[in-house]
């Protein structure tokens, strides 16, 4: 039988499930929709896709124009990160929120399984997009432009999912000793 853990952080990572969500469908993944829905100013997406362009102009971020149009070059690897975002993450925060909100369960040992996947690789692309601003052209991105964007936009995708990966490794080792436990008693008895 499926032991459930309904511990009180699943409530932080349910509310980081669900702002994550509209980030990866709507700007992350915004190049991948039909422009038809975001591009016209009477469009349902073209909200995200103003908050996006204002980002764009009052950042620079070049890793935050990256589109699939402009993969060839220097940054072609975000694409790659954009996809993992998509196919991995994606799925994984949406059976989060079913999980912990929908059926309030809490989670199964499975599902910390893909949530430390989840952490890992989210906290990984994110330090190698901090790692990548520390090559950026110095006229273009002065130091405390980069700093701005290492702390104020880059560090929380790299802090929370580290936090969560320590967290979901915490369960996962609990659930191993108690499984290796049971073992030792039925090898006793």
């Amino acid at each position: 039988m499926t032991q459930y853990n309904r511990s009180f952080k699943n409530h932080i990572w349910l509310v980081w499930a669900l702002l994550q969500l509209p980030i990866i469908l709507f700007i992350d993944g915004l190049d991948f929709l039909p422009p038809s829905l975001y591009l016209p100013a009477t469009s349902p997406l073209h909200v995200f896709h103003a908050l996006k362009a204002d980002y764009i102009a009052q950042h620079n971020d070049p890793i935050a124009q990256w589109s699939p149009a402009t993969a060839a070059g220097h940054d072609s690897w975000m694409g790659l990160f954009v996809y993992a975002e998509l196919v991995l993450s994606l799925p994984i925060l949406l059976f989060t929120v079913y999980r912990l909100c929908v059926q309030r369960r809490g989670t199964s040992g499975a599902h910390e399984l893909a949530l430390l996947v989840y952490a890992f690789e989210t906290a990984f692309t994110t330090l190698t997009c901090i790692h990548d601003t520390l090559y950026w052209d110095p006229q273009v991105y002065s130091v405390e432009a980069r700093k701005t964007l290492v702390v104020n936009m880059y560090s929380p995708w790299l802090i929370v999912p580290s936090i969560m990966f320590i967290d979901m490794a915490s369960r996962i080792l609990g659930r191993i000793r108690v499984a290796d436990a049971a073992v030792e008693t039925k090898k006793t008895n």
